[in-house]
């Protein structure tokens, strides 16, 4: 049996154990996990006695426009009322304008902006099934970016590089990225399976998730040697596994993850399921340095049954099919990040929940991320990357945050590299600092110097500003 017939048994198996172990949990067969409302403090709309327990913490929804977390408020009670019975949505809308002043393929400003919507069903709640979530997440894109302008390897505006389409900048009304159901067995370990949107994995207080917030450059959001081999959404599915769950002291979160390689942004991925898998497995680990919090996170990627190009090969005859680039049908790629805070205002003493993409705590600290892949099958072979971040070190402007970060790129020099002109390297800088113009309203000014890759490219110097809302 082939590694393709492997990869697909394995998906089947794992389905039809998620629908037995539903069937499980419905009977009450299975642990649910704690309420996860704040160490036992429930937020404002969950204080009502006949409200039931939940996997996923109720959003305070109150508050004057200046004050609360979301720009339209509560809906006049019908939010809170509906995230009681265990269905929240949320919707984020970030509008970004950059323009290349210097350098780059071409000098341009350009206005493009992204709509994210995201509906959780936390089954528990609704009295349905103990310890299941579903999660649903859609996205819209309009209006152009600079990632072609730029001439930079990966994009200087990483959201508005994805859902992932043919053309570059291409218009998308709307798009499924994210429908999986989550199953929780016990308080330190679940399943998921579905369609995955992966862009949120490798974690990181001060860099990372998606570009709507912190930094906007791709090097910053995720690990460079991933680029090429792991895929924006796609079926799988996976494991997770928590030896111990997130508290004021930290936690440990590991996920193994198999899915397939091909992406499916635009598409149901039924059609390029099976074409070659992707095995992903991170551990996420959060500490504190006396009282300063931490994190680090590990991850190896191993993608199998797939033709991926031997870049340091010379080409052959075969005849009647002409020259052709000798194939691999693996690669591979680990990495690591890290943050740390060197000073804080005041400890926060609660978890810290990284999907969050926002400095948690008053105060700055450093954050570093490096990977090594394949160099037989990866263009970048060697990535790192670091700087600083923080928040609210501006008096009397608490909610600020602010980064600085520096990435560097090692490209392989292959025969096809050197036939294409490319550098042996590349590298960039980037700065933000994001007004907080409410808890809902965030106003970034960007700056991006990025060396390009290819030789006939001169280094880009790049400006932007980037409003989200949280609506």
């Amino acid at each position: 049996m082939n590694s393709r017939r492997l990869a697909l048994r394995g998906m089947s198996l794992g389905l039809r154990w998620v629908l037995i172990l539903t069937c499980l949990s419905a009977k009450g067969l299975v642990y649910a996990l704690p309420q996860s409302e704040g160490q036992g403090q429930p937020s404002a709309q969950a204080q009502h006695a006949e409200t039931p327990a939940g996997l996923i913490p109720i959003p305070d929804y109150s508050g004057d426009f200046w004050r609360r977390e979301y720009l339209t408020g509560g809906w006049g009670g019908t939010r809170a009322d509906l995230a009681n019975r265990g269905v929240q949505f949320d919707v984020l809308w970030t509008q970004y304008v950059q323009g290349v002043a210097d350098g780059g393929r071409d000098r341009t400003t350009q206005y493009g902006g992204a709509l994210d919507y995201v509906l959780t069903l936390d089954l528990m709640r609704m009295k349905l099934v103990p310890g299941a979530l579903v999660n649903i997440r859609a996205e819209t894109r309009y209006g152009e970016s600079v990632n072609g302008a730029s001439g930079s390897i990966l994009p200087v505006n990483t959201d508005l590089s994805f859902p992932l389409t043919n053309e570059l900048d291409e218009n998308v009304p709307i798009a499924i990225t994210d429908l999986n159901y989550t199953q929780f067995l016990s308080e330190h370990f679940g399943v998921v399976l579905g369609k995955l949107e992966t862009l949120s994995g490798d974690l990181n207080e001060f860099a990372s998730v998606r570009g709507t917030s912190q930094f906007q450059n791709a090097n910053f959001v995720f690990n460079a040697t991933l680029a090429l081999r792991l895929p924006y959404s796609t079926l799988g599915g996976g494991l997770i596994w928590m030896p111990k769950p997130a508290d004021e002291n930290g936690g440990i979160t590991v996920t193994s993850m198999l899915f397939n390689t091909a992406d499916s942004s635009t598409t149901s991925g039924f059609d390029d399921f099976g074409e070659g898998a992707t095995w992903n497995t991170e551990a996420d680990f959060q500490y504190r340095a006396g009282t300063l919090p931490g994190g680090t996170n590990l991850g190896v990627l191993y993608s199998f049954d797939q033709d991926f190009s031997k870049l340091d090969s010379r080409l052959i005859f075969q005849p009647g099919l002409g020259f052709s680039i000798p194939k691999e049908n693996s690669t591979w790629a680990v990495y690591a990040s890290n943050w740390q805070y060197l000073f804080t205002e005041a400890s926060a003493n609660k978890p810290i929940d990284l999907r969050e993409g926002r400095a948690h705590e008053q105060g700055f600290g450093f954050f570093t991320r490096v990977g090594i892949a394949d160099k037989t099958t990866n263009p970048v072979d060697f990535a790192v990357s670091g700087g600083i971040g923080g928040r609210g070190l501006v008096p009397s402007r608490d909610d600020d945050t602010f980064g600085l970060g520096y990435f560097y790129n090692d490209i392989e020099e292959s025969r096809f590299v050197s036939t294409v002109g490319a550098e042996s390297s590349a590298q960039g800088f980037e700065c933000f600092y994001e007004f907080s113009i409410t808890p809902a309203c965030h106003l970034a000014l960007d700056a991006q110097v990025v060396e390009s890759a290819l030789s006939s490219i001169d280094t880009a110097t790049i400006f932007g500003v980037r409003l989200a809302m949280k609506l």
